[in-house]
């Protein structure tokens, strides 16, 4: 190997640093902390703006498209401003301070709406997400690139971004799980209302605002770059990337994984509340979700000390594009069950329907009511009709089942999940585990990149190099909510009203079958990765003899 040499930089000795578990969890709470807000985006946020704030799917997908490419563009900006930060904390972490309040002002103001006209809701929203995801951008940029100059050792990057994915996912799984029943309990028991969303996000933006913090006051940058190479163009800093064979590879890889994530979380709400016909499920399913997501990442620094990164990658990603084509398959259920009462008009149940079979003589029901105590723990309370048929009046929000028991004694409870939405959480659940082991990977992956930049070129940009990242990341995921929007607005998707036809099968291809393409992609996309775990130790190794000597 040759490589070119640079003026040897003042470092500290303590390069290959092994981490202690206070600074891993440190550094870990401050991805908890963004999925407060990265968390909702993604599972809830489009769902949002068509039925909460009432803007049609054809201009929120414009509004979601335009806004993440000019957000994406503001990246590689920052990484170059964070690449040439001096502070006495460091280059990355002082921004976690820095930009805490406004990404919590432009949060709640994301969730807030105003009663505005059609022209007024569109602007409100351009204006309010655009300045959310640049504060997140001079929040998460930064802290992205945290991980790559606190130790410089292999392994220990691995530990250290499957732990803070541990974070990301259980932070993860309290927003999805907690979402719509936090909406639900502010919005007074609607979980439509738009006070609702605006007082969750009030809650998260507070937790994540404290975390951020912690994330400050338990880590330290270890790893410097050389004294005269903050006065390089950051052009030339680009210019390394464009032509790095290992980051554009990654380039690819996480703007087509984005897509799939995005569709997947995004087009879930959809799902459950057109197709399985069951919105009171989906707190769950995205919560089991999110943990499915935290298993593989907690797995992921176990298995990665036995199969090479790359060769991991590209079986996990194949295992979810077959699991992904498997769910296309799972049919409507047969019988809904439950009942999720989203009006305040007259309704009249029928325990015939819930429960799928006909009537006979004796049959004696008792209705119940779904009364939430958290996530997936609930109380049953019985009503006082015992007949057949169920009318309510005023009863926006309730949740309502029956049991129904035979002459003989048989019971049958509509509750009981049908064969159909049990496959649906287990194939869930067997993505999620699959595509939990993707992030801590590629993110370790991006930090070796920086190192081979270094090792390559004689110049440090690790900024630039997270920021270029995380700029084809939010192309992916301005693109999945792009996509799906999109269809639906030509399927002829309405707000709030039974979908069916092609407007019912987009939706559920957007959660089953597309992700499982773009899956396929992402594993054909990482053949051409040329940087194994072998050739890393070895270029390590180089670059600590250079700058001891």
């Amino acid at each position: 190997m040759t490589a070119q040499q640079t003026t040897t930089p003042a470092r500290s000795d303590d390069r290959l640093a092994r981490l202690s578990w206070r600074e891993r969890i440190g550094y870990g709470l401050g991805d908890a902390g963004f999925n407060f807000y990265w968390a909702i985006i993604g599972s809830y946020l489009v769902f949002f703006y068509t039925d909460v704030f009432g803007i049609g799917a054809a201009a929120a997908a414009t509004m979601v498209t335009i806004t993440k490419i000019i957000d994406a563009i503001t990246d590689p900006i920052i990484g170059g401003i964070a690449d040439r930060t001096n502070t006495r904390w460091g280059k990355f972490r002082p921004y976690l301070i820095w930009w805490a309040l406004p990404m919590m002002g432009a949060g709640i103001l994301t969730m807030s709406t105003p009663d505005l006209d059609e022209t007024g809701k569109l602007i409100w929203a351009y204006a309010t997400y655009s300045l959310l995801m640049l504060c997140y951008t001079l929040l998460n940029m930064p802290y992205n690139s945290l991980s790559a100059v606190l130790t410089a050792n292999t392994q220990e990057r691995n530990t250290l971004n499957s732990t803070r994915f541990f974070f990301a996912y259980f932070s993860s799984i309290i927003v999805g799980a907690a979402t719509p029943e936090l909406a639900e309990y502010f919005g007074d028991g609607d979980r439509y209302s738009a006070k609702g969303w605006q007082m969750t996000m009030v809650v998260y933006a507070v937790i994540a605002s404290c975390l951020f913090v912690v994330t400050f006051f338990s880590t330290r940058e270890r790893i410097q770059p050389a004294a005269t190479q903050e006065k390089n163009n950051p052009l030339q800093d680009l210019k390394d990337l464009f032509t790095c064979r290992p980051w554009l590879v990654l380039f690819v890889l996480a703007m087509v994984f984005m897509v799939t994530m995005t569709l997947r979380g995004s087009s879930a709400a959809y799902y459950f509340r057109y197709f399985v016909e069951r919105p009171d499920l989906l707190g769950n399913y995205i919560g089991l979700q999110m943990a499915g997501l935290m298993v593989g990442a907690m797995l992921a620094a176990t298995v990665t000390q036995y199969i090479d990164k790359r060769k991991l990658m590209m079986l996990l990603m194949c295992v979810v594009a077959v699991l992904s084509i498997v769910f296309t398959f799972v049919p409507k259920p047969d019988r809904h069950g439950v009942v999720d009462i989203i009006h305040n008009d007259a309704v009249q149940l029928d325990a015939q329907t819930l429960l799928g079979s006909e009537p006979a003589e004796g049959d004696r029901y008792q209705w119940l009511r779904h009364d939430k105590i958290f996530w997936i723990i609930k109380e049953r309370v019985p009503l006082a009709e015992t007949g057949q048929v169920l009318t309510l009046e005023n009863a926006k929000g309730q949740v309502i089942s029956v049991v129904r028991t035979r002459a003989d004694g048989a019971t049958s409870d509509s509750a009981e999940l049908p064969k159909e939405i049990l496959w649906m959480f287990a194939l869930n659940i067997l993505i999620s585990i699959a595509l939990g082991f993707k992030p801590p990977i590629t993110w370790a992956m991006y930090a070796d990149v920086a190192d081979y930049n270094e090792w390559k070129n004689g110049r440090r940009a690790t900024g630039m190099t997270f920021a270029a990242t995380t700029f084809s990341q939010k192309l992916g995921s301005a693109g999945g909510s792009a996509l799906m929007l999109s269809v639906l607005a030509v399927m002829g998707y309405q707000a709030g009203q039974m979908q069916a036809g092609a407007s019912l099968d987009s939706i559920v291809y957007m959660q089953t079958l597309v992700p499982g393409i773009f899956a396929l992609l992402t594993a054909l996309s990482l053949i051409f990765y040329n940087l194994s775990d072998d050739k890393l130790e070895q270029l390590q190794q180089e670059l600590q003899t250079r700058y001891s000597s």
